[in-house]
């Protein structure tokens, strides 16, 4: 019955995109997150369905002349493309290389999809202005506005939430409708820094800054709920980084000011020592399995175990609450599921997107984008320090970082040599002026 209602709802996204292409990237992002929300009552394979019908609707209604120009656009670019390629490549033979073939098959199969989407789709997208990337940062801030209410109605009205013990009392965290409130915390780190920049884009009107500043603090009440320690860090880390590009000294100290302004209204409301009790519970846990993910590498450390399998490579080695849990940090995971060359593509993706996008002044007021993307890029790699991120995955985290990776990218390969043609273009049309003229 489960697989037969995914199947039913990623009909009618597919359906929908079918009907209108243009909202196939926006509801690829939904979908990402319809992964998640679905995986809270049902694991199975039909929780992907949504986003393997939106994909496949938007895939096959661009058809064959959507092909060629994808085509042509990766054959353009195929220089840094062709690192994906490899990083797939890799995947492939961790999965025969791996502990449990059917978990990596399962798992590898949707990677060439994302990787297509994030690496080609999207930037070819951009690159043809067919979409921006203010509109997807538009899409992410409106999922997790539309998630925060859902979670705070249900937390409120229906008590339906997580709880945790803060010193003596036990506190209902935020996490519906997903099964984890750390998941609920990933999704607003990426959302309330993108509302929050959406808010201060000087290029929208002022009706749609203040609703960009409404849903800011409607998020925040979300993240701060959510008791997620990994969420507040990166959601404050995305938010400072972003107004000291833009403001420079002045936009950092008044961030934080407003920072010790609100941390000491909680401590004098709560008490240091609850909070000091909610931060040493949450380490213990994770301690135990980055040592059980070092020993697992132990054995597997040149390909991995296996894409996925990094549950069931950590269970002779951690107490049996934490079976079925992934080492808890991206760089971690990317090394036992992949090994050492996996570990070595991640450190090129992140090295390449980051530094590439510094290359290109994003303190600079005209850089905004390359402001937004390099801090919500930041945020999440300060939160995958404590939660786990496998780059091409479907779920909402694996896929949005994985295409923002796709986008910083672009944006450091193709759009300075974009500028260069450009600029050589309009040389050489003003020289044959020139001439012309003295010929005339």
């Amino acid at each position: 019955m489960a697989l037969v209602i995914c199947a039913l709802i990623g009909m009618v996204m597919g359906i929908a995109v079918w009907v209108n292409p243009r909202i196939f990237i926006a509801m690829l992002l939904i979908a990402a997150v319809a992964v998640e929300v679905i995986h809270h009552w049902y694991g199975g394979i039909g929780q992907y369905f949504p986003w393997v019908f939106v994909f496949l609707a938007g895939v096959l209604q661009m058809g064959m002349r959507g092909w060629k120009k994808w085509w042509q656009f990766l054959d353009n670019h195929f220089n840094w493309m062709f690192v994906f390629v490899l990083y797939f490549l890799g995947m492939v033979v961790s999965t025969f290389m791996g502990i449990h073939l059917s978990t990596s098959i399962r798992y590898v199969l949707g990677v060439p999809a994302v990787l297509l989407v994030s690496v080609v789709i999207i930037p070819w997208s951009l690159h043809n202005r067919l979409t921006s990337f203010t509109a997807i940062l538009r899409v992410i801030a409106l999922t997790g506005l539309i998630v925060d209410i859902a979670g705070g109605v249900a937390a409120i009205a229906y008590h339906t939430g997580f709880p945790v013990p803060v010193g003596h009392h036990i506190l209902l965290a935020w996490q519906w409708p997903f099964a984890n409130k750390n998941t609920f915390g990933m999704l607003l780190t990426f959302s309330l820094p993108t509302a929050f920049y959406l808010a201060l884009d000087q290029r929208e009107n002022t009706p749609t800054r203040v609703g960009w500043i409404i849903a800011s603090i409607l998020l925040l009440l979300g993240v701060a709920l959510s008791y997620s320690r990994s969420s507040w860090i990166a959601s404050l880390i995305g938010i400072v980084i972003f107004v000291t590009f833009y403001y420079g000294k002045k936009g950092f100290f008044s961030m934080l000011g407003v920072g010790v302004v609100l941390l000491g209204a909680l401590i004098a409301k709560t008490g240091i020592h609850r909070w000091e009790l909610l931060w040493s519970k949450g380490l213990n846990g994770r301690i135990l399995l980055w040592k059980a993910g070092f020993k697992a590498l132990q054995h597997h450390w040149i390909w991995g175990v296996g894409p996925g399998n990094s549950p069931l490579a950590l269970k002779p080695f951690v107490p049996h609450i934490y079976v079925g849990l992934t080492p808890s940090d991206s760089i971690l995971r990317s090394a036992v599921e992949l090994g050492i060359v996996g570990l070595l593509f991640w450190l090129i993706f992140i090295g390449v997107g980051m530094i590439g996008l510094l290359t290109r002044y994003p303190w600079r007021k005209s850089n905004w984008e390359d402001n937004a993307l390099f801090s919500v890029m930041l945020a999440s790699l300060a939160q995958q320090m404590v939660e786990s991120i496998l780059i091409g995955g479907v779920s909402f985290g694996d896929f949005f970082f994985t295409m923002l990776l796709g986008i910083a990218w672009y944006r450091v390969w193709v759009l300075p040599k974009n500028r260069s043609l450009g600029r050589e273009s309009y040389l050489s049309r003003s020289n044959s002026r020139r001439i012309s003229s003295r010929r005339l």
